[in-house]
């Protein structure tokens, strides 16, 4: 373990998010306090790349010994932190506020052409500039940074409305990185970086794979963990001689159904294709490692961590808190495969046998208007409500009587943890995978068959009709930090990095 140096790579980190960015933190803090070094390698642009990793390590969630490296600043020509102003007003501009948009927003014109537009941020810092032709058809748009630096000019295909190029900037706004873009997809199709020796590079991959191994070549034991299906392909072009590569599975690798013997889906092929080029793959679950042994005969090649449950911090625990009667609590993305809409159904019926019941989501995501649509078609106005997101998970937990999982998959499912550590059971489907890992059915939740509203429903309503049911289920529930220890998942992790 002496001179090994882990890096976990994944697409980007921000400060609000779940899933694979809690896991990456996660496994960083942990690997921390065990290796001289630990990084976490970022390949996505990032406007406010800075300010997001400054809050993760001022809020805590981001243990300050960790490293971040990003493709974009760490290919940067020059870099300082130098902070430029931008005014509203300009000489030889007449100005017009746009009332319509939520965010200080401007219309400029000159000699009677409109020209540009600006938009601010609630702290008067700039956040883009549009420059128009004399059609008024945007041309290009100019991205800054909250020290009021450029990033990125983005120029646009007048038809389309999308980009057709982009250039980056360092912080003494010289562009160092060119990219080519198909207006119809938004995909990158050339990189041209602009270093002390400037090349082409005809594709996503061969660039991604260019940085990453600079990154490594003077390190002498890295191992990559691998958080992300889409960086895996990465892998092939890597030409490290003691690089070790581990590939961590947080979802589901099946097409729907989602069941053993569906299809894999197409970001996990490189993978399965390509077992030789990894030494480990993590799953996180006993199913999901029996069915990809079965069906790919990998044997000692898969290892299983669960998440791990571990006490919170700064938490006021007090023995008279009361939670919430006949009230249950999702918290998921507002997406598809959250089904959601299957829990609303549910709750339906529910609310049919309890007037009273409320039924609490918090969230966001893309099917938000399509979720209160359904609330009002089924008349649930005053009994179901979509919260948006929330950073107080463990306390929204502990308020509710019950929590509720209705996903089409999952990897593990880390909200039905959060929900048992409350000493809040969880009611959810049976799918793949996660729930029948971590709940015990009648002990601490119930898991019900999938697309089983009625089963579901019935379960919520024995929950609230039932005080001594439901205190029962959260005297057990309560257990979670026991079997799903943060002692016994470090004990896993450092013992798979230092047998490689």
């Amino acid at each position: 373990m002496k001179n090994k140096t882990p890096f976990i790579l994944v697409n980007s980190l921000n400060i609000n998010r779940g899933g694979v960015t809690k896991s990456a933190l996660t496994y960083a803090n942990l690997l921390a306090k065990n290796y001289k070094k630990v990084y976490i390698c970022t390949f996505l642009y990032q406007r406010e790349y800075k300010k997001i990793i400054q809050t993760l390590y001022d809020n805590n969630s981001l243990d300050k010994r960790v490293a971040i490296l990003n493709m974009f600043e760490d290919l940067k020509l020059s870099k300082n932190n130098k902070k430029i102003i931008h005014s509203v007003k300009e000489r030889k501009f007449v100005e017009f506020k746009d009332n319509n948009q939520k965010n200080p927003s401007y219309r400029y014109y000159k000699d009677g052409l409109y020209v540009k537009y600006k938009r601010f941020n609630e702290s008067g810092e700039l956040i883009f500039i549009d420059y128009m032709d004399g059609s008024r058809q945007r041309i290009i748009r100019d991205e800054y940074n909250s020290s009021g630096l450029l990033t990125r000019r983005r120029h646009m295909d007048k038809k389309m409305k999308k980009p057709r190029l982009d250039q980056y900037f360092d912080d003494k706004e010289k562009c160092f990185l060119t990219t080519w873009v198909n207006p119809k997809t938004v995909k990158e199709t050339k990189f041209v970086h602009f270093s002390k020796q400037p090349k082409e590079y005809n594709s996503l991959n061969d660039f991604r794979a260019m940085w990453l191994n600079s990154v490594i070549q003077n390190v002498d034991e890295p191992i990559f963990m691998i958080d992300k299906r889409g960086l895996d392909n990465l892998m092939k072009e890597m030409n490290h001689p003691t690089l070790k590569k581990v590939a961590i599975l947080h979802s589901n690798h099946y097409k729907k159904p989602y069941e053993k013997g569906s299809e894999i889906k197409q970001s996990y092929h490189f993978l399965f294709n390509n077992i030789s080029l990894f030494d480990k793959i993590v799953s996180l679950t006993e199913r999901q490692k029996e069915d990809i042994d079965n069906q790919f005969n990998l044997h000692n090649k898969v290892e299983v961590i669960p998440h791990s449950v571990e006490p919170l911090e700064n938490v006021k625990e007090t023995k008279s808190f009361k939670y919430t009667p006949n009230t249950a609590i999702s918290i998921a993305r507002y997406e598809k495969e959250k089904k959601l809409d299957e829990a609303i159904h549910a709750f339906k019926l529910v609310v049919e046998k309890i007037p009273s019941a409320k039924y609490y989501i918090y969230g966001t995501g893309s099917q938000k208007d399509n979720l209160n649509e359904l609330i009002n078609k089924l008349g649930l106005q005053n009994n179901v409500k979509l919260k948006g997101y929330t950073n107080d998970s463990h306390n929204k937990f502990k308020e509710a009587s019950c929590s509720i999982l209705t996903s089409d998959f999952e990897g593990f499912g880390r909200v039905v943890a959060e929900s048992l550590y409350a000493g809040t059971p969880v009611v959810s489907y049976n799918i793949n995978y996660g729930p029948s890992d971590i709940i015990r059915d009648n002990i601490d939740g119930y898991v019900v068959d999938k697309g089983d509203r009625i089963d579901l429903a019935t379960k919520i309503i024995d929950i609230f009709e039932d005080n001594e049911l439901r205190e029962r289920l959260s005297k057990r529930a309560v257990e979670i930090t026991d079997r799903f220890s943060s002692k016994e998942f470090k004990t896993r992790w450092l013992n798979l990095l230092k047998n490689l």
